[in-house]
């Protein structure tokens, strides 16, 4: 798995159209999905999501263990990672 991947970009209306051929190309490219121009989704392969994921749960862990009680932080979740709210 090489996460440098290439970048190839298509509108919406472009992956719907061709979601077929979208989806064999995020195989191997991170394939990103613009609206208006601008990036907001991006298809990746599963097993690349699935290392990600796994990745930042270990990164989480190992946070909580540096900062010693964490219960002081009950504040903190993971799935924060993934919210909307910036």
């Amino acid at each position: 798995m090489n996460l440098k991947n290439k970048n190839i970009y298509y509108s919406i209306a472009e992956a719907k159209a061709k979601f077929s051929k979208v989806i064999d190309e995020s195989r191997e490219n991170n394939v990103i999905i613009t609206k208006n121009g601008k990036p907001v989704s991006v298809i990746i392969d599963f097993d690349k999501f699935e290392k990600i994921v796994s990745f930042l749960e270990n990164v989480w862990e190992l946070y909580l263990l540096e900062i010693g009680d964490p219960s002081k932080f009950k504040d903190l979740n993971i799935n924060d990672l993934f919210s909307d709210n910036d």
